[in-house]
């Protein structure tokens, strides 16, 4: 059952390729431009960041639909809401999935294909990836002396002089958790929001608007060093989603069927 329902909605993958790929084409057109015409010695890798971030708000939105579409469907076709829900559930995931899949694809896109190109627009013989842009005059830990010139830091967190004529990209990546993490808060987010529109329709947007300016009126109330401590927020928003979820699982399960 569950390959039916993600052939039907095939046509939902369309969705992720225009939008990721549109973001993709607009960021390489921008810095093709500015590497043809301005010529720079540097320039950012941003792809490992952008896409999948891009890809999983797409699929927040799509599992929103899913919830107000599929999941109906599935109770006016006679299924359980039990199959229902098992149903959106793992299509909203396929389709997460899917999203930061064709996001890393694109980052190696942009690493193998673009790079090289930027380089080229850029007049340069070749290109080198860094962890930061190119410096003058900086100190590297354990000696005394600067060193003098047109330095970068490259991948493994070395002072390295700059190579004559090579472009110095400076790459941004998430790190390996926080790809599971946008692929987590991609599913569990639209469930949670379909199901608060599936129960309280119309009146579903205005909770979600409060929720969403909740932090804005907090932060005006209480100390702002509270919402800067990471060990007192990470697991509050880690509470507070686990409780959005339990909720969204019971009301999609005690769902009325509209007729």
């Amino acid at each position: 059952m569950m390959k039916k329902v993600i052939k039907l909605n095939l046509d939902d993958l369309f969705l992720y390729l225009g939008v990721e790929g549109g973001v993709f084409l607009v960021i390489q057109i921008i810095i093709g431009c500015v590497m043809y015409f301005g010529r720079p010695g540097t320039s950012v890798a941003v792809a490992c960041v952008v896409y999948p971030i891009v890809g999983g708000f797409t699929a927040l939105a799509a599992g929103v639909s899913h919830v107000g579409v599929n999941f109906e469907q599935a109770l006016r076709f006679g299924q359980t809401r039990k199959r229902a829900l098992a149903l959106t559930l793992g299509l909203c995931a396929f389709e997460a999935a899917f999203a930061l899949a064709l996001g890393g694809l694109l980052a190696l896109a942009e690493r193998f294909l673009c790079v090289p190109l930027w380089a080229r627009l850029a007049g340069m013989n070749g290109w080198v990836m860094g962890g930061s842009g190119v410096m003058e005059f900086a100190a590297p830990p354990g000696y005394d002396a600067p060193i003098t010139g047109k330095v970068f830091e490259n991948m493994a967190g070395e002072l390295v002089p700059v190579p004559e004529k090579s472009l110095i990209v400076e790459s941004f990546t998430l790190d390996w958790y926080w790809w599971l993490l946008i692929f987590a808060v991609a599913v569990t987010g639209g469930i949670i929001v379909g199901a608060l529109i599936q129960r309280f329709g119309s009146k579903g947007g205005w909770i979600i608007w409060g929720i969403c300016f909740a932090p804005m009126i907090l932060t005006q109330i209480f100390p702002r060093q509270i919402f800067n401590s990471a060990a007192l927020m990470v697991p509050l928003l880690v509470l507070i989603f686990a409780a959005g979820l339990l909720w969204s699982i019971w009301s999609l399960l005690h769902a009325v069927v509209r007729a």
